[in-house]
């Protein structure tokens, strides 16, 4: 069939956002039971209201009811909601806050009831002598204001369906714990420990001590707690795992970059023999997504993610002899590579997303001297039912670098408008409309794994610009202290700067380029269109916006969002209200929405505790006083991001429909 010509950004496109938001399934986690060897995956379906579903790669089957919700709100982003010990998986159940029991069928709650959902439970381990005995995150909601929720360990006896305090202290308001994990005897525990103001790729902290089993109470105590790596509000220790029972590993950023590190009764030290200038680990945003798993029962080698480029690699490290080989393969086309477990030796799991297909669950077999992989697919995320999608539709990421302000690198990646039923443009010397997306965190990553959302909009003739902003993740710690101190000024400035880079401005009308982000990205996005500071804010640099649940009052931010990032955004403004209160003042878009020229679309979850509706009424309410342009949605049952089909597909339509009405059919009009 012959090509088409028609306007970038209004070509007719088979990826719709029905078939995004009916198909939508993420994979949030991979289980391996040490014992039984059996392998569970947790899927989150947008079709199911955004329900995630722990699924048996064994039978194929659910492993708890229908209207269970394995998912966990503990720091609101959850994670560690699942793990599987000898033939048993236990789960929090995101409908009534308690962790509930599966095993050959039957399923039964193992804390008590909470009618009021006060108690949060996350990241488990099992005792793996007295296995009736777990310990858990404890988030104590009694007292539900973002100052007073208490943070601590428990012990969850599953046999009796209670819970015991373990590690709290009387700062528990301010505390913070993750990761807690038995040495293989059990006889010590470790885990990761944080306070306010960090966050826990801050100044995360690695606490090891010796446990105690009381047979007469049926209970563990702890003696002997001793610090062993991390330093607050410097040094970052993260992702504890035991190589053995005198051998603790974990990722450590001493170096400026997160290497691999370990811990014994003699010393403290790195396991490679020299830094490799490259993240072995990503922030700890949720529970249990580690980067790395032993390969073999001795614990003397390991398989390692570490990021490059922006994407992943794999490398298999000698913790004896202080060496690693990367695995070098065709096969391994993977961008990104998360929650990496151990199987058996030589054999792990991890969830793999590539550029141009779906993400799944795979196996990895490594053999012989030279580790050579063999990759096999457990589950898939791609639907049964959807229709085939035309060849070459995809359009593949290109990585790009470009220079800004004190000859310092930025990180992008490019999407061309791609669509094989299209030649180009029926408009002579067009050059596409261009979307800039800003990832959330800010101390995030936007990967360059297949999102259908970029396809979306490539597929009718956008182009769709990524920016690594300074203080994006993935790029060692010098690369994410930018931003400290300078949050709103120089994220706005790189994006500024990305658009203005020759490998960018020579391929996109720099005239029709809408900015959009979502959380903190959607402050970076307020942010370049109306505050003083942003040289886009003076000269409507952004055709279109879209702001989905930014912030856009900072001091509201630091009184209204939950316990987790409370004291964030001290560090990223440079200090306290108090200290600088211009600086909070300044970069809060609420007190300029007089600026906002840029025709800006707002999108907002009811529900949502981290980033709550007033930040977007707020802002909307501004601009419409100042007779600026906005168009708003908010969506009930919705919380920090889109989870259910209906509101993912109205999203997506809302922001073509935005970009369309405010850049694209004014310029074809013309």
């Amino acid at each position: 069939m012959a090509q088409k010509y028609a306007p970038y950004g209004l070509w007719e496109s088979p990826i719709t956002a029905d078939a995004i938001a009916q198909d939508s399934v993420g994979l949030a986690a991979i289980l391996v039971d040490p014992v039984t060897k059996d392998i569970y995956c947790i899927e989150q379906r947008a079709s199911e209201g955004g329900r995630c579903v722990v699924i048996s790669n064994k039978t194929q089957k659910e492993v708890f009811g229908k209207d269970f919700n394995a998912c966990t709100r503990v720091h609101e982003y959850g994670g560690g909601a699942a793990i599987a010990y000898n033939g048993t998986v236990y789960s929090s159940n995101f409908m009534d806050f308690r962790i509930y029991a599966a095993k050959d069928g039957n399923i039964k709650p193992i804390t008590p009831e909470d009618p009021n959902k006060l108690y949060r439970y996350a990241d488990f381990c099992v005792h793996p002598v007295h296995t009736d005995l777990l310990v858990a995150i404890l988030e104590d909601h009694t007292n539900d204001t973002p100052r007073t929720v208490r943070n601590s360990l428990c012990i969850v006896n599953s046999s009796a369906a209670t819970v015991m305090s373990l590690v709290s202290t009387e700062d528990a308001e301010i505390e913070f714990y993750a990761a807690p994990t038995f040495s293989p005897s059990g006889d010590k525990l470790a885990w990761q420990f944080w306070k306010h103001p960090d966050m826990p790729w801050e100044g995360g902290q690695i606490y090891v001590a010796d446990v105690h089993y009381n047979s007469n109470t049926h209970t563990l105590s702890l003696s002997n707690t001793k610090l062993v790596a991390g330093e607050a509000n410097n040094l970052s220790a993260c992702y504890p795992l035991w190589a053995s029972n005198d051998k603790l590993l974990f990722t450590s950023d001493e170096s400026k970059f997160a290497n691999l590190w370990e811990y014994t009764q003699a010393c403290t030290k790195p396991v490679l023999s020299s830094v490799v200038q490259q993240d072995f680990c990503m922030p700890p945003w949720t529970f249990d997504d580690y980067s790395f798993a032993l390969l073999d029962e001795n614990g003397t080698k390991a398989i390692c993610v570490a990021w490059r480029a922006g994407r992943s690699v794999l490398y298999v490290v000698d913790i004896a002899a202080g060496s690693y080989v990367e695995i070098k393969d065709e096969s391994f086309d993977f961008v990104l590579v998360n929650n990496v477990c151990r199987l058996s030796d030589y054999t792990f799991v991890f969830t793999g997303f590539q550029s141009n297909a779906p993400a799944a669950a795979m196996l990895c077999t490594l053999t012989g001297p030279s580790f050579v992989p063999n990759f096999q697919v457990l589950r898939s995320t791609a639907s049964a039912s959807a229709a085939p999608l035309p060849e070459g539709i995809i359009s593949l990421p290109t990585p790009l670098e470009f220079k800004v302000a004190g000859d310092k690198t930025v990180y992008a990646v490019y999407y061309a408008p791609n669509n094989p039923a299209y030649a180009g443009s029926s408009i002579p010397n067009e050059k596409p409309p261009c979307v800039l997306s800003v990832h959330g965190g800010p101390t995030g990553l936007e990967t360059q794994r297949l999102n259908w959302l970029k396809q979306y909009f490539t597929s009718r003739g956008y182009a769709w610009l990524d920016v690594n902003y300074s203080g994006s993740s993935g790029y060692g710690r010098a690369y994410m202290e930018r931003l400290k101190g300078n949050w709103g000024i120089t994220d706005v400035s790189d994006c500024i700067g990305a658009i203005q880079s020759p490998q960018v401005s020579s391929l996109i009308d720099t005239k029709r380029t809408a900015i959009r982000g979502g959380s903190a990205g959607g402050f970076t996005t307020l942010a370049a269109i109306s505050l003083d500071s942003s040289a886009a804010s003076k000269m409507k640099f952004f055709a279109s916006a879209t702001n989905s649940f930014g912030i856009s009052n900072m001091e509201i931010f630091a009184e209204d969002t939950h316990k987790f990032e409370l004291m964030y955004v001290i560090k990223l403004l440079g200090g306290t209200r108090e200290e600088i209160p211009t600086v909070w003042h300044d970069r809060s878009p609420v007190y300029f929405s007089a600026n906002i020229k840029t025709p800006l679309l707002v999108l907002q979850g009811n529900d949502d505790a981290v980033v709550p509706p007033a930040q977007s009424w707020t802002i909307i309410d501004g601009i419409i006083k100042s007779k600026g342009r906005v168009e708003a949605h908010f969506f009930d049952g919705e919380q920090h991001g889109w989870r259910t089909s209906g509101t993912l597909k109205k999203a997506i339509e809302f922001e073509r429909e935005w970009y369309e009405k405010s850049m694209v059919r004014p310029a074809v009009a013309t």
